[in-house]
């Protein structure tokens, strides 16, 4: 009588090679995910875009047509705040014609806002002022006419 002994087998423990090539295939697929929720997490806190140095006046031209033109103060990843805003308003003179005021937001809007705060996506384009343009000739005359207007007593408690 003959005895049979088991042998080993042959064939790897496992399943052969699909399943090794479906281990490789899953380990591909994960670290591709991974290298991509890194490379979103990372670009979530860059700003939208880089206009230029913070504490420089920019003029800002929004989607609607609207021209702001204020120093930027900060540049997030989905906006553009700045500080001592200005805008231009047209108005009709007194001869007919038409004309234009440069206003200041905090001395005239009503609410005096301190800031202006523009949603990234709402920027058509953002242009340094240059110092010497007449925009910036103007925005001196009115912070000079500002500072030598008296101020309004504070009301009393």
């Amino acid at each position: 009588m003959t005895t049979q002994y088991d042998t080993p087998s042959t064939q790897p423990v496992g399943g052969g090679w699909r399943a090794t090539a479906a281990l490789l295939l899953a380990t591909l697929a994960t670290g591709a995910l991974l290298a991509h929720a890194a490379l979103a997490w990372r670009q979530q806190d860059r700003p939208a875009f880089e206009p230029g140095p913070v504490g420089q006046r920019y003029a800002v031209q929004l989607a609607n047509g609207q021209m702001f033109f204020g120093v930027l103060r900060q540049v997030g990843a989905a906006h553009v705040q700045l500080e001592d805003v200005y805008y231009v308003q047209p108005f009709t003179r007194q001869d007919g014609g038409q004309g234009n005021r440069l206003v200041s937001r905090q001395k005239n809007d009503w609410h005096g806002p301190q800031t202006l705060t523009i949603p990234a996506d709402k920027v058509v384009t953002m242009e340094l002022v240059g110092a010497q343009s007449q925009l910036a000739a103007l925005i001196v005359q009115d912070k000079a006419q500002s500072q030598a207007q008296p101020q309004a007593p504070a009301p009393a408690p």
